[in-house]
This record gives C-alpha cells, sequence and structure tokens, in this order.
C-alpha cells in the first residue's frame, strides 16, 4: 500500500469502504479463539508468495465483530465451494460468484462440492497455490469471512486494482451526485463521505429506537382503553403528543426532530443539522388511522427533479390527460375522478396505481387533507368546464398552407405561446385559493415559462419552482390558526407537493396531450412545439415518402402471426430537418430487446477484432479527428495545387442492400468461422478530471485465447490503453464465428418495425442508431472503395471517409473529376446514390457535370468537411463554426441546477475547452490556429 503509484485508486477505495488494508495488516489485528495470532507470512516463504500477500487490499465497512476460530475444516475448493453454493442459495451479490455458472441442485446436495462450472475470480482463487497457504494459514473461518464479508483487491501492477471478492465496487457509485440550489447549507447527499454515513447510521439507530419506544407505549395504551372507538381515538391523538414529545426530549439536541401527531397522520420534521437527511416518514400505528405517503421518504426539494424529456413525444390527445381519466370503482365500473382523488393524487403517490386499474381501497383521509376536498372538487368543476381546444385556437393559431410537408415543417408554435396558451388554462381551471395570493400565481407562471424555455437536456429543480413562493399565503394548508417551525416546514411540503403534481402532471400533461414536442436537426438543443393534428399529416407524409423507397414491406395478419415469440420489434418516429423528416427506430423495450441489443454489441466488437487484423477492409474509413490528423500530417507538401472533391451518400443506412452485406460480412468472418473469439465484459472504475469518481462499462473482444483478468489489465497498462482504475469482471464467453455470422443473418432478416398498428419488415438497410450499424456501413463502403475506387489515390492521391462523408485529396485533376462521376452515376450493388445538395469541389465543372446542381468553391479557399475548415494550398486545419449560425447558444450547451452556478459554468467551459484541444488542431504542421 506504500507504493506510490496506487495513490489515485487507493483514495476511491478510502472514500467507499470504512476500513483499507492490506491483508498482512488485516491479519495482524485478529485474534484466533484460542488466543493465538495468525501468522500469515514465514521467512521461508517465497518472493513470489509475500508480493501477492502484499499485493492483496481487503476493504470492509467495519472493523471483524466476532472471534474466529483457526480450524481448519476444509480444504480451499471445498470452503470456495461452500461460499459460492451459500451465496446461490442466499442470492447474494459478489464478484466471486459472477464466475460460478451453477446448475439446479437439490437441497440435499452437498455444500462442500462444486455444482457447476468455476472460472473469472472463482477459477483464481481456487487454482492459486498462494491462497491454499492462505486458506491453511488463516483457517476456513476467516477464509470465508474475507470471501463473504469483505472486499479483496488485487494489486495489477503499476497503477490498478482487480476485484476479486466482495459486492461490485460499481454498486457503491453513485450513478449520478445530487444538483440543485440547496435550502441549506449542507453536503450532497451523493457525495457523503465515510465518516458522515456513520454518523447517518447513528442517528437512524436512534431514531428506530425512539420509534420503537412509543410503538410499545400506544399498544400498552390499546390494550388497557375499552372505551367506544371514537373515543378512544380522540384520546389517543392527544396522548401521543405528549409522549413523543417526551421521547424526543431524551435525544440529543443536534439529533432531535420535532413531531406532530395530528388525528391520523404522523409528520417528522427535517432535522436542522441534518438536513441533507430530512424527509417526512411515519412510524408504524397500530392503534390509529394513519395516513402518509409512506413508501418511501420525499425527497429534499434540492433533490426532486423535472426533466423536459418528459414532455416530449406526446400528442395523444385529451382522453389521456390525467384528469379525464377513469378510476375503477367498487363493483368494477368505471368512475370520473372526485376530489378526494385529487388530493390523494396530488400529496400519495402511491394511490397512483389506481389509475391502471388496481382496486385497492381507499383510506380514510386525515382531517387536514380532508378539509382540502372541497377546494380541489372545485378545480375538478372548472376543469370539466374548461374549452380548452378555445384557448389552444386562440393563443397557438397556425397556418397550414398548402398541406404539404414543405408548408407544414415551420407550422410550429413558440414556446412563448404555448406558455400563454398554459397561462389561460391555469387561470381559468386553477381556484385562487390553492395560489393564496396573486403573487404566489405570478412565481408560478415565471418557473413556466423558463420551463418551456429549456433545452431538451435540462431540468428545474423544485427548489427553484419554489423560489419567493409564501407559504404563509395559503390558508388551506392546515387547519391552526397558529403554527411552530415544524409545522411552518410542513406546509412547505405540502405547498410544494401541489406546485409539483402542477408543474410535473398538470402542465406536462396538458402540453403532451395537445401538442407533440420534439427536437429537430440542426437545432441543438431546442425544442419545436407541434399542434397535435399537424404533427399527425406530417408523421403520416413522411411515412409514406419513406415506405415509396420500397425499403419496407407490409406484412398480413397471418405473417405477423408466424413470426417467432423472441422477435423483436421496433417502433419508428420521425424528426423534423430543414427540407424532411429523418427517421429514427426505437426497440421495444422486452427481455428480447435487450438480448438482441447485447448480441449485436458482441457482433461490433467481434468485427473490430477483424477489422484490426486486417484494417484494409474499411479502406479509407477515418472513425474522428485523430485518424484525420494522421492522414492530413502524411501528405507530402508540394507546389503543384490540390483538388479538393466531398461528395455525401443519401441516406447512407437505409440504402445499403441485404444480400450486398451478406456478402460483405461473410468475406470478414469465413476465414475465422471456426475460431472461437473472447469475450470480456468488465467494469471500470476511476476519477475523471474533477476527480469525482465515475463507473464505465466495457466489453472487449479477443481473437486469442484470453488472459486472467490481472494479466489483462496489466497488458492494457503496458499498451497505454490503462491507468489508475479499478477494474471488475463481469462476465467472460467464448463465442465461434460461425454463430456470430448466424445471428447476423438473422438480425437482417428479422428487422420488424411497427407503425400505426401495423407490421412492417424492413428488407432494405440497417436501423441507424444500432451498436453495429456504423461498423457495418463502414464495412460496405470499405468493400465498395476496394472494387470501384482503387484509382482514386493513385499518384499521390488521399482518400477519407467519414461513415457516408467522402473526401478526395489529389494532385491530379483528372483523378478529381474521375472520382467525381463514378460517384455521381451511383453505385448500385452498394445502394450508392449521391445528393448533389452536398456534393462540393474546388475547380470548375465541365461537360456533364456543369448541369448539376454542386457548390464550386474558388481554387484557394477554405474547403468545409465534417466540422473542420482545411485550407486547400497549405492544408492547414481550423474548426468551422458555421454550424452555429442563426443558432441560439442557449441551447447550445445544457445548463443544470447546481449549488454553484459559476462552478457548475467553469465546468462546462472547461469541458468544452478539452474537447477542441484535438491534436490536429494543436499540431502546428497542420493548424495555424
Amino acid at each position: 500500500m506504500s507504493d506510490y503509484s496506487l495513490t489515485r485508486v487507493l483514495e476511491i477505495l478510502r472514500g467507499l469502504y470504512g476500513r483499507v488494508q492490506t491483508l498482512e495488516e488485516f491479519s495482524d489485528g485478529v485474534e484466533f479463539s484460542d488466543g493465538r495470532k495468525p501468522v500469515l507470512m514465514e521467512e521461508c516463504d517465497s518472493e513470489r508468495f509475500k508480493t501477492l500477500i502484499r499485493g492483496l487490499i481487503v476493504c470492509t465497512e467495519s472493523p471483524l465483530t466476532h472471534t474466529p476460530s483457526s480450524a481448519q475444516l476444509g480444504t480451499l475448493p471445498e470452503v470456495l465451494a461452500f461460499v459460492l453454493n451459500r451465496m446461490k442459495m442466499k442470492k447474494k451479490r459478489n464478484v466471486l460468484r459472477f464466475g460460478y455458472r451453477s446448475s439446479s441442485g437439490g437441497a440435499d446436495s452437498d455444500p462442500f462440492k462444486f455444482h457447476g462450472s468455476i472460472s473469472q475470480s472463482a477459477a483464481f482463487i481456487c487454482g492459486n497455490e498462494a491462497w491454499a497457504k492462505i486458506n491453511q494459514r488463516l483457517g476456513s473461518d476467516l477464509t470465508q469471512y474475507l470471501l463473504t464479508r469483505c472486499a479483496m483487491f488485487t494489486t495489477a501492477p503499476p497503477t490498478c486494482l482487480v476485484q476479486i471478492c466482495g459486492v461490485p465496487v460499481y454498486d457503491l457509485v453513485p450513478v449520478h451526485t445530487w444538483s440543485g440550489f440547496f435550502l441549506n447549507s449542507s453536503n450532497k447527499a451523493g457525495m457523503l463521505n465515510r465518516n458522515q454515513r456513520i454518523d447517518i447510521k447513528k442517528q437512524n439507530g436512534v431514531r428506530k429506537e425512539a420509534k420503537n419506544r412509543r410503538r410499545r407505549q400506544m399498544n400498552s395504551k390499546n390494550a388497557k382503553n375499552t372505551v367506544n372507538a371514537k373515543k378512544r381515538k380522540r384520546e389517543e391523538g392527544k396522548e401521543d403528543v405528549e409522549d413523543i414529545r417526551e421521547s424526543h426530549e431524551e435525544l440529543p439536541a443536534k439529533q432531535r426532530c420535532i413531531e406532530i401527531v395530528g388525528k391520523s397522520c404522523i409528520i417528522e420534521n427535517i432535522c436542522p443539522v441534518q438536513s441533507e437527511l430530512s424527509h417526512i416518514s411515519p412510524a408504524p400505528k397500530h392503534g390509529l388511522s394513519s395516513w402518509k405517503p409512506s413508501d418511501q421518504p420525499p425527497h429534499r426539494p434540492s433533490h426532486c427533479f423535472i426533466s423536459v424529456l418528459s414532455m416530449l413525444y406526446g400528442g395523444r390527445g385529451m382522453k389521456g390527460f390525467l384528469l379525464n381519466r377513469k378510476l375503477q370503482g367498487h363493483m368494477g365500473r368505471a368512475r370520473n375522478i372526485q376530489g378526494a382523488d385529487v388530493v390523494r393524487m396530488v400529496f400519495c403517490l402511491k394511490d397512483k396505481a389506481q389509475l391502471s386499474g388496481s382496486n385497492s381501497q381507499n383510506r380514510k383521509l386525515p382531517k387536514r387533507f380532508f378539509a382540502m376536498v372541497p377546494i380541489f372538487t372545485l378545480l375538478l368543476r372548472r376543469h370539466r368546464k374548461c374549452d380548452y381546444i378555445h384557448f389552444l385556437s386562440q393563443k397557438c393559431a397556425t397556418s397550414e398552407g398548402e398541406g404539404d410537408m414543405a408548408s407544414l415543417l415551420p407550422s410550429h408554435c413558440s414556446s412563448y405561446r404555448v406558455y400563454l396558451f398554459v397561462r389561460e388554462c391555469v387561470r381559468f381551471v386553477i381556484p385562487d385559493e390553492l395560489w393564496g395570493s396573486q403573487h404566489n400565481l405570478l412565481q408560478f407562471l415565471s418557473r413556466v415559462k423558463h420551463f418551456l424555455r429549456l433545452g431538451k437536456f435540462e431540468k428545474l429543480s423544485l427548489t427553484q419552482v419554489m423560489w419567493k413562493i409564501k407559504v404563509s399565503d395559503c390558508h388551506w394548508l392546515g387547519h391552526k390558526k397558529g403554527h411552530c417551525p415544524s409545522e411552518h416546514r410542513y406546509r412547505e411540503w405540502i405547498f410544494g407537493q401541489f406546485l409539483l403534481w402542477m408543474l410535473k402532471d398538470f402542465v406536462i400533461g396538458l402540453v403532451k396531450s395537445l401538442f407533440y414536442v420534439t427536437e429537430s436537426v440542426g437545432q441543438k438543443h431546442a425544442l419545436r412545439f407541434y399542434r397535435r393534428h399537424i404533427w399527425t399529416r406530417l408523421q403520416d407524409q413522411a411515412f409514406r415518402e419513406h415506405l415509396s423507397k420500397g425499403q419496407w414491406e407490409e406484412l398480413s395478419p397471418a405473417e405477423v402471426a408466424s413470426l417467432p415469440k423472441n422477435t423483436v420489434t421496433s417502433r419508428i418516429r420521425f424528426i423534423p430537418k430543414t427540407n424532411g423528416m429523418r427517421p429514427i427506430t426505437r426497440l421495444i423495450g422486452t427481455g428480447a430487446a435487450m438480448q438482441f441489443q447485447s448480441s449485436a454489441r458482441d457482433l461490433q466488437n467481434i468485427l473490430s477484432v477483424c477489422v484490426r487484423e486486417r484494417p484494409t477492409l474499411l479502406g479509407s474509413t477515418v472513425w474522428g479527428r485523430q485518424d484525420i490528423h494522421r492522414v492530413l500530417r502524411s501528405i507530402t507538401h508540394s507546389h503543384t495545387p490540390w483538388y479538393f472533391v466531398k461528395v455525401d451518400i443519401s441516406g447512407a443506412y437505409d440504402s445499403l442492400p441485404h444480400c450486398k452485406l451478406l456478402d460483405v460480412v461473410q468475406d470478414v468472418l469465413k476465414p475465422l468461422e471456426e475460431n472461437c473469439f473472447s469475450l470480456r465484459h468488465y467494469a471500470k472504475v476511476c476519477t475523471d478530471s474533477e476527480q469525482e469518481i465515475r463507473k464505465h462499462f466495457c466489453t472487449r473482444a479477443e481473437a486469442v485465447e484470453s488472459l486472467n483478468m490481472k494479466g489483462f489489465v496489466m497488458e492494457e497498462q503496458n499498451n497505454g490503453k490503462l491507468h489508475n482504475a479499478i477494474l471488475v469482471e463481469m462476465l467472460s464467453v467464448e463465442v465461434k464465428g460461425a454463430d456470430v455470422f448466424q445471428f447476423f443473418k438473422q438480425m437482417l432478416s428479422s428487422c420488424i418495425i411497427q407503425y400505426n398498428k401495423k407490421v412492417f419488415r424492413q428488407v432494405c438497410g440497417i436501423p441507424q442508431g444500432s451498436a453495429v450499424s456504423t461498423m457495418l456501413c463502414n464495412l460496405c463502403y470499405g468493400h465498395m472503395e476496394n472494387c470501384v475506387l482503387k484509382k482514386a489515390t493513385e499518384k499521390g492521391g488521399y482518400l477519407m471517409r467519414l461513415v457516408d462523408d467522402f473526401l478526395l485529396i489529389t494532385p491530379r485533376l483528372s483523378k478529381a473529376v474521375d472520382f467525381l462521376k463514378t460517384l455521381m452515376a451511383g453505385v448500385p450493388d452498394y445502394g450508392c446514390v449521391i445528393n448533389p445538395q452536398k456534393v462540393a469541389v474546388n475547380f470548375p465543372l465541365r461537360d456533364e457535370l456543369e448541369s448539376v446542381e454542386m457548390t464550386e468553391f474558388p481554387a484557394h479557399c477554405m474547403f468545409p468537411w465534417c466540422g473542420l475548415l482545411i485550407d486547400t494550398r497549405s492544408l492547414h486545419v481550423y474548426n468551422d463554426y458555421s454550424g452555429y449560425a442563426g443558432q441560439s447558444l442557449r441551447y447550445s450547451l445544457t445548463l443544470g441546477s447546481a449549488h454553484s452556478p459559476a462552478t457548475f459554468m467553469r465546468k462546462k467551459l472547461l469541458m468544452i475547452l478539452r474537447l477542441k484541444c484535438d491534436s490536429i488542431l494543436l499540431d502546428v504542421h497542420v493548424s495555424l490556429s
């Protein structure tokens, strides 16, 4: 642990675990039941064994509590088999279990034998002589404790660690860290350190003990009390207040939480010191009719976000609006929503399940919430009287023009017009009493206006929604005239729930019912709001146009019924472009779809292995700016002029013929048809440039026999691809090339698309957005280059292609003209059709090319290609910012809620600057910017 090169990964472990020690340090702190100390290393041990022991790191949350026995009850394989069988029986999540593929053994199976095959970490431990010595010297009891209760890591020099047992370390890394403007100064919940987590556990223990004491006291009262039920409830409600207050007086001042017990609910207030853990949670009551949202404690307002993504792709009509839905009555008949139902929907999230048809009985509302029923009943009456269509036509009137796609695409409403519509609806439907004052209404409408202007990936926190809201103006929140601070905080929570429901369910639900909200190509993260009937016409026209290309064929009901049960179905949606619509397919989220996506990723990884061994398969493919930099740097400068040709293939993914794809992929996989590929799925935990812990899930395919995980990590470090990371092997499998090709054929023949209750099969092209789509496109066009465009690079020419964008740089004008003529004529065997509007050259066109509309630049110019500007004389490279022309910078960045906006903006600008620091722009040989 003293090795300086492991400093970063050890800091990660210290941030996730309470105790981090080497195995030697751990054993020094253990004492057996017979009073002896374990002797882990002896003088006669080899240096290899000593190095292994010093390289084993043990991580625990707390020290060993029981006294282990020194007896050796079995060999290492027997102990390991017992541990794995116990994990399987109890369904424990442990890295050690990842390598155990067990069969379904009966209850009487021998627990000290393996019931299946072992691999990965389990095989590494089982076949390791050093681990056999560890089991012998520490005893079976302590070995079992290490494998089941601890997280153990082995060093992979020089800078990495590999986890061999314990709960996966990536489970301890939060998916994301909280962000938002906090009401109180406090640490982020997602980034609590170890000491804070220990304090949290202690405080929770004190709270639990107090609650158990209160429960016992109330149970004893219930046993002694024999009066009628109504009187008993009134008396117990009064006595409980005093008992709970007395129990809280016994707690330390910093850990005390004021609780208020009403007639039928318990409110636990927020502790000022531990504000990050503040929540409202009920204690289980047996003598009272308790009512609270008790499934999980509510989040802090700064932890509760309303995402703009939840507003996208609606347009389903007012029948799906929340207040228009039907509930299931007691006799199984549908009934309209009533005021009490709205109260439950707003303040008790679990009762929303009734909207899906569950027939659970409603609990009686407590007095505080029962008093709200009339005002929410008034809200429902005003909703049923509201003429939403009138407000919509008044505030969001649109002109459809001639009704064709070109006139319908600009017929979207601005976010401000949508806001005006929502404002009229809110003012008509929501009673003034719910707002309490005109000030609160105006503040909420201001947040709605801001929310509708946000970009696609942005969020709005509940704290921002409640900013400058005066809770004291809302008298409907409580039934008492005067109240203590804890009552005020509870009223804040109630009103926060109401505002959350208003924005998340009412406003967003209203927008999704009457508008189709979508992003658009070339508009960054800006959103478009289309009226529902306009979007329906746009979508139908786009689908008919797409269907006319002959890429899909409709399936009859009999053909649909004959499809296998594991057939993967996709849905299609369209994204507006400047002069058309781009189709996007999305797999329907089922188990078969997840398996299909996993197999597609495996296909992509195996094809990558084949490409690494035979780079010529890809032709002139470049994967990014690093490859472009490599090509431009290799160009020999001369005094002769350079001729540039830029060509773009129209509908590249949709036009690839299946027969040609099969031939190309068969040529790639046929030499390795009988070979086995090793697929290694692993997780990587490391820190980013901001020293925040991140986790990544990776897959690596290899054509040779795979090394164990430690050997793999050391090899990756030697190749410069890995450093300062903790790795966890999740799954390692072997697949044959023939099986991979069989899956590819099945993938092409079973691409099923569903649209408006009709089912189609894709007979040409591949879905855009799949994990393997880009690789297949590059292989197909690489094959076309090797067969059709070989002469383009003769005599000093250089050809680059980024998926479907070609760029030829040649000193020979004849080569440039021949290349352009060949592609303009099209290559039908590969589905290659050129889009003339995206063709550009820097030389005058002659003969038959003169009649084609394409861009002609001067001989010396800044030639644009794939976000770069290339000087046609010096070949110097610059960034192309023309894509930002006419765009608002507001929608080029995703701005979130942060505790410190300045810090957030600093991180964002640094991230953008890091993206611009490409080698192609920093190399003085190819760039002077």
